[in-house]
């Protein structure tokens, strides 16, 4: 459902002048705050007399509430209800935030995610959005953990221990998390084109920490945060939320390629030790090889598997530009894998030697030697064995048809279009590596353009078959990619390629090509 679809009849007539765009929207998660609502508006409008902003109301609810929402946006144009539906609901407060995004995404300056309980005062958005505007940050937080900050409105030592564990666990799996003091706060500010063209999968309530994780790019400043006691209601947190929290974190690390990468790679690691023991053991055990000769065949195959999974687990995002570079990355995973078993070694072996071989002094040695090896190792692996190849450069002096036939190489696309704006007509086309005339464009792949041109937003689109009577390893997909190609801030083209193929274009691969295109601007001319 689009989101101007999602937008209640109710509260239709208020949405109209709303989508004019305001240099602020706050959206504002709703489920039964009928009584919270009405001094949260005025409250509101209070502390931001002078600043162009609306309120957008994203409501869940069973009560009241949405009755309550409409009599305010009668009387007030500058609110908007979007209530959604039953089935709509799955995901909790979260996608309810990114609901009320999706809606205003391109509305506004700036969007402030916030409470409807008032345990998050409202004067406190102006501090905010003036910090936003002196810092040029993309993201401010209200911290609770800041210098001057309080979580004192939590109740009960349960929920601020369960508080203060979960912005610990965010902060240790995710390095992007440690950009501010609160990653879990619901109270956040945020540019809007810092974030623009993100596809956010929150579950729970936890929006800001995918914010975090999937634009580790964005510049993150705090302002203190007196969380307050709740003004009216229930408090809608509990344990199903609690699961719905972990789930999330589990999400991000699984799915997002750069979040958490060090565990991956720990990951990767443990499953190198069994791989190790189970060489050593079946080759002495069950092949009469001997001791020394079945531990160097243990850690080789070790090495290998370690690098195999940490190119397609721990650095899947970072490409490799050929065959022959991936087998040199394989063939360097040896040398450093060396160095970090030297880096155990110059641990443990002076621990030993001076602070004792007895146990716990040799147990507490070895750990202490593993952590430096996997440090020294993770370090090293980064810089050297997965750093990212440098893409191809784009020459804008080069002939169209030399940029199509490189690009369509690269991704290993069927067909290669630069397509101008307004109709849609092809500049150089790359088909089997000839230049020639261009296939007819179906409704979809102008569909596909026309939204990108209308955006400014590049889009991969998969389609291929729905339903298999069995598993089969050589369904092929029809995918295509499409970057607008902007001189300025308008969309003057777009490089469009297709594939019909057993692989799917990636979103790797939709990166490269929107870098690829980024000064592809002088061909349109």
């Amino acid at each position: 459902m689009k989101p101007e679809e999602q937008i209640s009849a109710g509260a239709r007539e208020t949405a109209d002048p709303a989508k004019k765009g305001a240099f602020l929207t706050l959206i504002i998660p709703t489920r039964n705050e009928a009584r919270n609502v009405p001094r949260l508006v005025r409250e509101l409008e209070e502390s931001l007399s002078g600043v162009d902003y609306r309120v957008v109301f994203v409501d869940d609810s069973t009560d009241e509430t949405p009755g309550v929402i409409r009599s305010l946006s009668e009387e007030d144009g500058r609110i908007v209800l979007i209530q959604r539906a039953e089935a709509e609901r799955d995901g909790g407060l979260s996608t309810a935030v990114a609901t009320g995004m999706d809606a205003v995404a391109n509305d506004s300056e700036y969007t402030c995610v916030m409470d409807a309980d008032l345990q998050h005062p409202p004067s406190k958005v102006r501090e905010m959005l003036e910090k936003a505007r002196a810092s040029g940050a993309d993201v401010v937080v209200a911290s609770r953990y800041a210098r001057g900050g309080s979580y004192a409105g939590l109740p009960g030592p349960t929920r601020k221990a369960i508080s203060v564990g979960s912005k610990y666990l965010a902060r240790i799996v995710f390095k992007e998390a440690r950009k501010t003091s609160d990653p879990m706060t619901g109270f956040f500010l945020v540019k809007n084109v810092a974030i623009s063209g993100i596809q956010f999968r929150p579950t729970g309530f936890k929006i800001l920490l995918e914010i975090l994780v999937c634009a580790p790019e964005l510049k993150v400043v705090e302002v203190p945060l007196n969380f307050q006691a709740r003004n009216a209601g229930v408090s809608k947190a509990n344990l199903g939320q609690g699961l719905e929290y972990l789930a999330h974190i589990g999400s991000l690390f699984w799915y997002v390629p750069s979040a958490g990468r060090f565990w991956k790679f720990a990951l990767v690691g443990v499953s190198g030790v069994l791989v190790n023991l189970l060489t050593l053991i079946t080759l002495v055990e069950y092949f009469d090889a001997g001791p020394t000769v079945a531990w160097i065949v243990a850690v080789g195959l070790s090495i290998l598997s370690n690098f195999l999974l940490n190119n397609a687990f721990t650095w899947r995002d970072v490409r490799h530009s050929s065959r022959i570079h991936f087998l040199l990355r394989g063939a360097l995973a040896y040398p450093v894998a060396i160095v970090a078993l030297g880096s155990n070694f110059a641990v443990y072996y002076p621990l030993t030697k001076y602070l004792g071989a007895d146990f716990p002094y040799y147990a507490i040695a070895a750990f202490l030697g593993i952590v430096a090896g996997t440090c020294s190792n993770f370090i090293l692996s980064s810089r050297f064995v997965f750093r990212p190849s440098a893409s191809k450069g784009l020459d804008p002096k080069a002939p169209p048809e030399v940029v199509a036939k490189e690009a369509r190489e690269e991704l290993k696309a069927d067909w290669i279009g630069l397509i101008r704006a307004g109709d849609l007509s092809p500049v150089a086309l790359s088909s089997a590596g000839i230049v020639d005339a261009s296939p007819p464009l179906a409704t979809a792949d102008k569909s596909a353009i026309e939204l990108v041109l209308r955006t400014s937003q590049p889009t991969l689109v998969v389609t291929g078959p729905r339903r298999l009577p069995q598993a089969r390893t050589n369904t092929r997909w029809t995918s295509s990619l499409a970057v607008p190609v902007l001189d300025g801030e308008h969309p003057v083209g777009v490089v469009y390629a297709t594939r019909n193929s057993t692989e799917q274009f990636t979103q790797e691969d939709l990166h490269w090509l929107t870098a690829y295109a980024s000064t592809s601007g002088p061909m349109f001319y």
